[in-house]
């Protein structure tokens, strides 16, 4: 067989083997590069486009959202969920402990420890839904903080969850039932078809949930780097600002492609179920030095108010300028971030499900994780309330300045500095280990969709493309760009999750899975 010449057989050594990787490799490259040219240019396109997509299509964010809870049901319910996830006498390739801390850290990660003080304190302040109570009145402040974690719990709970669990599930059943490749397009097989699948449709859906993946988790990527930021300004009094932070950026990026190149057995895998029980020291933490009784309380309130409110809250759509900003800052924003990291999740939860019945998928990667999320979020984001109640300002004005401060703040309320400062260094640890999980997932998945994932060099491309595209948005306007990325990016994977949605359960009633 001949020799293929050099300037190809170089393009395939670093992962550049085919057409698709190439054009995805322009894609980043160029955005990177517009961005370093022109941060504010760059800045306001965002925004503009943000504004555009929030005033035009609010309403499919909410109904894709809303749409996938009741397709999750549907899946689970149906007599179709008892067949496997593989042949018949398949089963799992890894114990549920592992299956369970690989869910949690790839598809929650360090979003968790950012938001979990920052969203019910940002809400307790204000929101659409306050102006149906008062809250300077008899029981008002216990009606808006069960407001403010109404709405968090929303954002962090079922919804999420149930786009991954459809997009998931699609992949697995067409994947591992009907020997298709791991890869997105592979769940809108019944909408493709065995020609187009292969072809530029099937290309160009990959291709979109590269873009996706790349944006969302650049996202969390920002966030997250702002949070390890105001970890170690508390432990080692480094300066809070976009250049340190682009430098954690960068830093932790390379400990995340080390990892991607160990695998998934190894790497992933001991790293999700390290986190896991840090994750659940840490909250065990809160729980005794926080006030324990009144988290008590709250849970089963927050529980109780939740399942009342989820859908009839889930379908809330704004009516004013006002409530149109507000949904756009929170609840579309979400939608859409999540809905940019469903790619990436998707395809990383297939990968480690199967030869599991489709009930137990469905059931269980909706609602184990989202059960530990609203404990987590009860503890942390009550703890705050608590003592922003005994201390007025005391976490507000913290979260005010920056939301990534706001951890900070109620752990320093928690005992002595000793004991304070040792909680504050695990959390910096869990922000980087969850970070390092969700960038090794995220640049497997990516080598996967790219069909590179065999080639070192094509990990460490994709580590650093991640790293650099987040610090491009971080520098561009910091949170309000990576809002306004995930948030456009979103819009067509709303689309295609219709798409998805409507092939998948096409077949499950024409007997087809």
């Amino acid at each position: 067989m001949p020799r293929r010449p050099f300037p190809d057989s170089l393009l395939s050594r670093i992962g550049l083997s085919n057409k698709i990787s190439r054009l995805a490799v322009g894609l980043v490259a160029g955005s990177v590069l517009a961005g370093v040219a022109s941060i504010d240019a760059t800045n306001g396109a965002l925004l503009a486009a943000r504004g555009w997509v929030v005033g035009h299509f609010d309403w499919l964010f909410v109904l894709v959202a809303n749409a996938a809870i009741a397709g999750v049901a549907l899946l689970a319910f149906h007599p179709s969920a008892k067949l496997r996830l593989g042949p018949d006498d398949a089963r799992p390739e890894f114990s549920r402990l592992s299956w369970f801390a690989m869910l949690f850290s790839a598809g929650l990660a360090s979003g968790l420890l950012y938001w979990a003080t920052a969203e019910p304190i940002t809400h307790l302040q204000g929101n659409p839904f306050l102006v149906s109570t008062n809250p300077t009145g008899p029981g008002g402040a216990a009606s808006a903080a069960t407001l403010a974690m109404r709405i968090t719990l929303l954002h962090w709970g079922v919804h999420g969850w149930a786009l991954y669990v459809v997009a998931a599930l699609a992949i697995s059943i067409y994947a591992y039932r009907h020997g298709q490749s791991l890869t997105f397009r592979t769940a809108l097989y019944p909408i493709l078809g065995p020609v187009r699948i292969d072809r530029w449709p099937g290309k160009a859906v990959d291709l979109l949930a590269l873009v996706g993946t790349v944006a969302g988790v650049a996202t969390s990527i920002g966030l997250s780097a702002a949070s390890i930021n105001s970890t170690l300004s508390s432990l080692l009094a480094i300066e809070l600002g976009a250049a340190n932070q682009i430098l954690i950026i960068f830093g932790v990026c390379a400990l995340g492609v080390l990892s991607a190149l160990s695998g998934l057995t190894r790497g992933i895998r001991r790293l999700s179920e390290l986190n896991l029980w840090v994750s659940a020291f840490l909250l065990v933490a809160f729980v005794l030095l926080g006030p324990t009784l009144y988290l008590g309380t709250l849970l089963f309130e927050t529980l109780a108010d939740y399942l009342i409110h989820v859908i009839p809250t889930g379908l809330w759509i704004a009516g004013t300028a006002e409530e149109r900003v507000w949904q756009g800052d929170w609840t579309i924003f979400y939608w859409a971030w999540w809905l940019s990291w469903t790619p990436f999740v998707s395809l990383f939860i297939a990968r480690i499900s199967k030869g599991r019945t489709i009930r137990e998928f469905a059931i269980a990667v909706l609602l184990v994780p989202v059960a530990v999320t609203l404990v987590w979020m009860v503890v942390f984001g009550g703890t705050a309330i608590f003592q922003e109640a005994a201390l007025a300002g005391s976490i507000t004005e913290a979260v005010n300045q920056d939301y990534s401060l706001g951890l900070v703040a109620v752990i320093d309320q928690l005992g002595p500095a000793w004991l304070t400062q040792g909680l504050v260094g695990i959390v910096a640890f869990l922000l980087l280990t969850w970070l390092i999980t969700s960038l090794d997932s995220a640049t497997l998945v990516i080598c996967q969709l790219l069909d590179v994932e065999e080639i070192p060099a094509a990990k460490i491309f994709w580590g650093f493309s991640l790293a650099a595209v987040a610090a491009v948005l971080l520098r561009a306007g910091g949170l309000a760009a990576l809002q306004a990325a995930s948030i456009i990016i979103g819009l067509p994977l709303a689309g295609l999750m219709v798409l998805l949605g409507v092939g998948v359960f096409r077949d499950l009633f024409r007997g087809r899975l």
